[in-house]
């Protein structure tokens, strides 16, 4: 059955930005194809601008899906996935973005033989969230089964900008990048020895490219290739990018920035090249913060920590207005605007980061401490406290949290609730900070 008309109506729905309908006619084509790749990747995206539109309640979509939640947990004990995976998918139209069902999901279509349906919905997830390793990972596994060798190349060097140690993706991204360079370079198909010597010249070549890490030797064996491509011609972007990947892991990171930089200048729309100019910049940055605390000066130490948060104010701002729905650059921009004092758009940045499972115990403590600084400690008591049931599930140390409310009991004279949070601190930790001595000194204004 060709659905081609109908998946162009859903997207051009979406285009007009009306999402419920373009939802409706998603899912009755999945109902038709349930491994319609490009209908299953379509709903994605339109339950994902309806979620940007109109933020889901998370109260709404438990009450409402609970059921749905439960019918695909028996759904995936017995092994009937298929089913599961609908079950899913009606409680995502309540909560689109929530991180953990979006991943079972896409499990439960893999386990359904729906390969390109669980492939659009890793890879769309791996879009709109980049820092979620697991959509990554797995979108360039099935990629790479798909026969796709860039794609699943880039969506591992994706997994590895979460995690640059996930022994899966490097493991993954080397087998790959061999594998992959030998079918592109078309070694499978050369028929003279000429032409093989020089495939497996390139060969070697893009398996270096694709290296995180080369030799001495190696580095300055492709410097020297690099920088004489680049002789001859001046605005060779790809060449001045290299060059700036190979500085870095020789350790010349400003020489690096200045190759990325000269990049930038031919070509300043490319945001992956801007991602690691910046990234540099800040390393360098806290380089300096470092420097100066190792030889004793505190004075320049704290100059340059400032000019380090500033840095990544500007920084982060960037990044978020490319990618405003991205809530783990919007915790960053918070965070480091708080750093600055500006706890106005601080307080903004992490409300919308608060979003995000993976930084909400963060986010409350930062928000806390936001409304803190601005003499408002009922309200920051309200974000502390909900930090503290947050930081159960990771995220953010409980006992972080339980000295921010002791201290702000102190500060609000309210004696026997900061002794409870110290106390608390105390029975686990007695070297955390200076907690055993406020609590003598709060039992001793007590008595």
């Amino acid at each position: 059955m060709d659905l081609s008309k109908h998946l162009e109506t859903a997207a051009d729905a979406v285009k007009r930005r009306n999402y419920p309908f373009a939802v409706k006619l998603y899912t009755q084509l999945l109902g038709l194809q349930p491994d319609n790749g490009d209908a299953r990747a379509g709903l994605r995206l339109a339950l994902f601008k309806k979620a940007e539109q109109k933020p889901p309640s998370k109260l709404i979509a438990m009450i409402g899906g609970g059921v749905s939640l439960f019918s695909a947990a028996l759904g995936r004990l017995f092994g009937a996935h298929s089913s599961a995976a609908k079950s899913y998918e009606r409680y995502l139209a309540l909560d689109p973005l929530n991180e953990g069902v979006n991943l079972k999901l896409a499990d439960s279509l893999e386990r359904a033989g729906f390969q390109k349906s669980a492939l659009a919905v890793y890879k769309a997830y791996a879009e709109h969230q980049p820092r979620c390793l697991v959509a990554s990972r797995s979108a360039g596994a099935l990629l790479y089964e798909a026969g796709d060798y860039q794609g699943a190349l880039a969506m591992y060097e994706q997994a590895l900008k979460v995690d640059p140690r996930d022994q899966e993706s490097l493991k993954a991204r080397k087998n790959l990048a061999a594998e992959g360079a030998l079918r592109s370079s078309g070694i499978e198909d050369a028929k003279h020895s000429r032409d093989l010597i020089k495939d497996q010249t390139e060969q070697r070549r893009l398996e270096k490219a694709s290296r995180l890490q080369l030799s001495d030797d190696e580095i300055e064996e492709e410097l020297q290739e690099v920088e004489e491509r680049i002789a001859n011609n001046p605005d060779d972007i790809k060449s001045l990018m290299r060059v700036g990947e190979l500085l870095v892991m020789r350790g010349e990171k400003q020489a690096a920035l200045d190759s990325y930089e000269r990049a930038l200048q031919l070509d300043p729309s490319r945001s992956e090249l801007a991602d690691k100019a910046g990234d540099l910049r800040l390393d360098l940055q806290a380089e300096r913060v470092e420097k100066a605390r190792k030889r004793g000066d505190d004075s320049a130490a704290e100059r340059a920590e400032q000019a380090l948060h500033e840095a990544r104010v500007g920084e982060y701002r960037r990044r978020v207005e490319a990618n405003p729905t991205d809530l783990g650059l919007r915790f960053e921009l918070g965070e480091s605007l708080l750093h600055t004092g500006a706890h106005d758009d601080a307080i903004q940045e992490l409300q919308q980061s608060v979003k995000d499972p993976r930084n909400k115990a963060q986010s409350l403590l930062l928000l806390g401490k936001a409304f803190r600084a601005k003499d408002l400690g009922d309200l920051a008591l309200g974000q502390l406290e909900k930090a503290l049931e947050a930081s159960r599930s990771g995220g953010v140390s409980t006992k972080d949290v339980l000295y921010e409310l002791g201290d702000l009991a102190e500060q609000l004279g309210k004696t026997d609730e900061a002794l409870e949070h110290f106390s608390k601190i105390l029975e686990e930790d007695i070297g955390f900070k200076d907690v055993a001595e406020k609590v003598q000194q709060l039992k001793s204004s007590a008595g």
